[in-house]
């Protein structure tokens, strides 16, 4: 009988630890953050169509307190093949976010995704 519990107990705590595994590596979508960013972008002249990814940091705050800020941010546009609209994306970036150049990438979308 302690073996059966023992068992069914293992296959749960299996089963769990799949299920979160593959929750926590399922991509959801866009942050609000990141489909506001994105939408900006895409306004500027020869930007296109515009995807956006934030990396984030824990920081720590007053009395313990932590909050998320971006580390770093990943642009994907379709006009991002000009050196000019790239320059423009990663300067707004920069200052949309308060980054370092060096924190902001940018690349051109690719066919399939335009």
């Amino acid at each position: 009988m302690k073996g059966k519990k023992s068992l069914w107990l293992g296959c749960a705590l299996v089963l769990l630890a799949a299920a979160l595994m593959l929750s926590g590596n399922e991509t959801t979508g866009a942050t609000q953050q990141e489909k506001r960013i994105a939408q900006v972008l895409s306004a500027m002249d020869g930007a296109g169509k515009v995807e956006v990814a934030l990396f984030y940091a824990q920081e720590a705050g007053a009395f313990g307190a932590s909050a998320s800020v971006p580390t770093g941010a990943v642009v994907v546009a379709e006009g991002a093949e000009d050196m000019a609209v790239r320059l423009k994306l990663i300067r707004a970036v920069r200052t949309l976010l308060s980054l370092p150049e060096n924190a902001v990438d940018v690349f051109v979308m690719e066919e399939g995704r335009r």
